[in-house]
């Protein structure tokens, strides 16, 4: 494939946080108004590098496509805070200080960021249409996805497949007192980390603080592009009613949405079912993009 496409590694900057990220493009020249894009966008413990077989797909079609991991996941820099006891920064420029650096931390808020940070480069890159730029989210990300095309009109067509796109009212209480010990203090490092309310068989540390404080869903209905929810029947991680259908269901209000299933769990949309859910996301993107 490397014959038909070109990949270029890049360094981008969100909010001041080291991003790394690739693009992948067609072989040879854009055409006159630039290739129309596709941003990929993985789920809660996942790293771009496993979009990369999604991406050279997409590439291979005519799209710029581009992965990225999320600040404090693979290959970007950790969020740094002060560590302990530290002088207060009451001063600007360069100073020396002891830091903590935070990694692998789940925040849906960061994410959604980071998710624009690609977009500000996509819609500014030389080669790229920046009238034709389509989200792809998978798992946490298909939340993630839909939240940012409720926000961003830049964003034209959107495909999010498994995704998750809310927080247990059950654990409301709980994620208010975190809230409250973190704004204190109480814990150490402040913000969550080393699998404080983690989730078994779901790599890093989810902020359930700032996980209550982010709608997904709310995100949804405020969505008014062309917007494909794919779904595992059996899934296993959420109630696909509660998450996936509840975001079609409010989409569908506001723009041409469709809802899929495949008759698997969670994971086997990425082995399995890995050539169908492609052709879907292609077929949508090849319509509304």
């Amino acid at each position: 494939m490397a014959d038909v496409i070109t990949r270029r590694d890049l360094n981008l900057f969100s909010e001041g946080t080291r991003i790394g990220a690739a693009l992948f493009t067609p072989a040879g020249d854009a055409p006159a108004g630039g290739f129309p894009a596709v941003l990929l966008c993985h789920g809660w413990g996942g790293l771009g590098a496993q979009l990369e077989r999604y991406a050279e797909v997409f590439a291979s079609d005519g799209y710029a496509a581009m992965v990225f991991d999320y600040r404090g996941w693979g290959l970007s820099d950790g969020r740094i805070i002060p560590d302990g006891d530290t002088p207060p920064l009451l001063e600007a420029g360069v100073q020396t200080l002891q830091v903590r650096v935070l990694r692998e931390t789940v925040d849906p808020i960061d994410r959604a960021e980071d998710v624009v940070t690609c977009l500000n480069f996509l819609g500014t890159e030389p080669g790229i249409d920046p009238n034709r730029i389509g989200l792809w989210g998978t798992s946490y990300g298909g939340g993630h996805v839909v939240h940012v095309a409720g926000h961003d009109e830049r964003v034209k067509a959107v495909v999010a497949q498994i995704g998750g796109f809310g927080f247990p009212p059950s654990y409301r209480d709980t994620a208010r007192a975190r809230a409250g010990d973190k704004v204190r203090g109480n814990f150490q490092p402040v913000v969550p980390q080393a699998g404080l309310d983690g989730v078994p068989g779901l790599r890093g540390t989810p902020d359930i603080a700032r996980m209550a404080a982010h709608s997904q869903l709310g995100g949804a209905a405020r969505v008014h592009v062309p917007t494909l929810i794919i779904d595992a029947e059996f899934e296993e991680l959420n109630n696909r009613l509660e998450h996936g259908w509840a975001a079609y269901m409010m989409i569908r209000q506001n723009a041409p949405a469709a809802y899929h299933t495949f008759p698997c769990k969670h994971y086997d949309v990425y082995s399995i079912y890995f050539d169908a859910s492609m052709r879907l996301a292609r077929d949508w993107f090849i319509k509304y993009l």
